[in-house]
C-alpha cells in the first residue's frame, strides 16, 4: 500500500509539474519583444503566408475560421469569416505589461452570431470577433482570456465566467452590427481582475473568431491593434 501511495505522489507531483512548466501551443521560438516604440499587431502581416512567429491554431475536428487581410483606406484590416468553424490566429510575444499595459484596437462586427442558444453555456460559447490573451508570471504561472463581442447578454465592462474562465466583454450587441468601434483597455487591471499575481508578461496575443458551438455564420474586422506605453 505504500508503494501504490508513494506511486500515486510522485505521479501527482509530475504532472501538476508538467502543467506548470509545459510549452505554449502558441510558443514559437521567435516571439515579440517589447522596444521603446508602440507595437503594431498587423505590421507586416500576412494570415496567407505567416511571418515568423505567428501561429494558426485549429481545433480537432472543427473547421478552421477564415482569414483574410484587406486594405481599408491605407490600413491593414484582417477580415474573419466562420461557418460552423473556429480557430485561432495568434502572435507569440514576450511583452511585460510594466512597458506596454495598454491594448488599443479598432474592430467591426458585419454577421453576427444568430442563436437562441445561452452564450454563457458552453453550448452557445460562440462570438464572431474575439481577443485570445495569455500573460505569464516570473512563476511560469498561466492565465489565459479573451476579450469578446457579446452576442446579446451581455454588456461592456461584463466578465463571462464559464467554469474558471474568463472573457471580458469590450462591445457587442445588435444595435452595434456594422459600425467601427475604437477600444482601449489597461491590460494590467484585466491581469488583477482575473486573479493573476506576480510580475505579468503578455505571452500571446490573437484573433479568435467562432461559431462551432451553435453551428451559425459569422464574419467580423479588426483593425489598428496597439500596445503601448501607460496613458
Amino acid at each position: 500500500m505504500k508503494k501504490i501511495l508513494l506511486t500515486l505522489l510522485i505521479v501527482a507531483i509530475a504532472g501538476a509539474t508538467y502543467w506548470k512548466t509545459r510549452p505554449s501551443p502558441f510558443d514559437t521560438g521567435a516571439p515579440l519583444l517589447a522596444g521603446d516604440n508602440s507595437i503594431e499587431l498587423l505590421n507586416g502581416f500576412d494570415p496567407q503566408d505567416l511571418p515568423a512567429g505567428w501561429v494558426h491554431r485549429t481545433f480537432m475536428t472543427v473547421s478552421a475560421a477564415n482569414y483574410q487581410l484587406e486594405d481599408e483606406d491605407g490600413m491593414p484590416v484582417l477580415r474573419c469569416t466562420t461557418d460552423n468553424s473556429a480557430s485561432i490566429l495568434a502572435r507569440d510575444t514576450s511583452v511585460p505589461l510594466s512597458s506596454h499595459p495598454i491594448l488599443s484596437w479598432r474592430w467591426k462586427v458585419i454577421q453576427p452570431i444568430e442563436s437562441d442558444t445561452d452564450e454563457s453555456t458552453e453550448e452557445g460559447d460562440d462570438h464572431p470577433i474575439r481577443l485570445f490573451l495569455v500573460f505569464s508570471n516570473e512563476n511560469n504561472d498561466r492565465k489565459a482570456m479573451e476579450i469578446i463581442w457579446s452576442n446579446k447578454k451581455y454588456v461592456p465592462g461584463d466578465y463571462k465566467i464559464i467554469g474558471n474562465f474568463y472573457h471580458y466583454v469590450a462591445n457587442g450587441l445588435d444595435e452595434n452590427i456594422g459600425k467601427w468601434f475604437g477600444q482601449e483597455l489597461d491590460l494590467r487591471k484585466i491581469y488583477n481582475d482575473i486573479g493573476g499575481t506576480g510580475t505579468p508578461t503578455l505571452e500571446t496575443i490573437g484573433f479568435f473568431c467562432d461559431s462551432d458551438n451553435t453551428g451559425g455564420k459569422s464574419e467580423g474586422l479588426f483593425s489598428d491593434i496597439v500596445l503601448s506605453a501607460d496613458w
